[in-house]
Parts: structure tokens; sequence; C-alpha cells
């Protein structure tokens, strides 16, 4: 009789040992997963509408901002007008960047987070990119003018946290944009420029902090 209660406890703890270590597995996996596999969840994740109050940047004029996310990495994306005969959509791809991505902005795994190579620029534009410095930090871009007064625009940018609140535990906030519009290039960045990408802090403010939008009419951050 004794045996059998043995084989019958031995057998209980065996079937709670299979249910709980799947799940210990399934709690830890963000902490054990490399950076590749994580890019491969967020890039399988589901896009999700989200209102527009809830967009890390201050868009006016955009038409649609989506987020998605995968073991506290998140994303989202911002739909821009687009009043040109260019194919293609104008947008921001937006990523929170965690620890595990590193300190320095790469430029090429930058574009492949947000898609690929928009057109109408190819590889070669990427060489020519433009430089300026701003109350946001560094911006980077590539223009490309067509006919009847089109200007389009591949910018690039890092945002720290002495530029504005980051989400979550993020270290930075990587945006790529592009936009075409009727105008010039100046008209084209505008969407890049601080006072839609460098939303207010308090001093001192750590990460994960509450957003606040600003008005499109707010001054830059100095």
């Amino acid at each position: 009789m004794t045996s059998v209660l043995h084989l019958r406890i031995r057998r209980l703890i065996w079937d709670a040992v299979c249910i709980m270590v799947p799940l210990l597995l399934m709690g830890c996996s963000g902490s054990i997963l490399v950076p590749f596999e994580i890019q491969q969840g967020v890039e399988r994740a589901e896009w999700a509408f989200i209102p527009t109050d809830e967009s890390w940047m201050n868009f006016p004029g955009a038409t649609l901002v989506v987020e998605r996310r995968f073991a506290g990495v998140r994303e989202q994306r911002s739909l821009l007008p687009n009043h040109t005969f260019m194919p293609g959509d104008n947008f921001a791809h937006l990523r929170a960047v965690p620890p595990s991505d590193g300190a320095l902005l790469s430029l090429d795994r930058a574009l492949m987070r947000a898609g690929g190579l928009p057109g109408p620029f190819v590889k070669d534009d990427l060489n020519v990119m433009r430089a300026r410095d701003d109350a946001a930090g560094t911006l980077n871009w590539s223009e490309w003018t067509g006919g009847a007064g089109t200007t389009c625009v591949l910018a690039i940018r890092r945002l720290s946290i002495s530029a504005r609140v980051l989400p979550n535990q993020a270290i930075a906030l990587d945006m790529v944009m592009r936009n075409c519009v009727r105008g010039d290039a100046a008209a084209a960045l505008a969407p890049a420029a601080p006072e839609a990408v460098a939303f207010g802090a308090p001093y001192g403010a750590n990460r994960g902090a509450k957003q606040r939008t600003l008005s499109p009419l707010a001054a830059p951050v100095p």
C-alpha cells in the first residue's frame, strides 16, 4: 500500500513539473532570446491601431498610427499624407531601442527594421546622405527631386533621453521617415524637425515617464 502511495505522489510531482517548466520558460523568454530572435518576433507581431494622442511623435496630419510589440520591444508607424503622384506611402517608423540593440545607430539595421529601403531611393543614395545638428540631435537625410516640384526625403535619426522622454526602458528612439511633398526639402523634413520629435521633458526625467503631446505650434526644445 505504501509503495502504491509513493508512486502516486511521485506521479503527481512529475505532472506538476511537466506543467510548470514550460510556463517558467515562457515567462523567461524575454530574457533568454537573442536579438535576432526578438526581431523575428517583432516582425511577426500584428500591428494594432492606437489613438493619435498615444503616438511618440507629434505629426500634424498623420492619417494613421499603429503599434506592435514583442518581448519588451515596441515599434510605432505613422502614415503621413501623400499629395504627390509618387507611389508608396509616406511614413515615419519609430522603434523604442532596447539595451540589447546597442548604443550606436546602425543605418542598415534601422532601414531593415522599417521594412527596407523605400522608393524612390536606391542604395547609392545612402552614400551621399546629408547631416545637420539641431535641438533634437543629429538628423541624416537624402533628397530626391522629380518633376512638377516633387521632393522626397529619406530621413533617419536617433533620439536620446537628452532630447525627449523615452518609452518604457528604451535607451533611445530610432526614426526612419520617407516623405514626398510638393515643395522643397525643408517642407519634406518638417515631420522630423524638433517641434515634432523632441517632446519636452522635466529636468532629470527618467525613461518610461508619462508622455505628453506638444501643440503643433510649440517651439523647439532648447
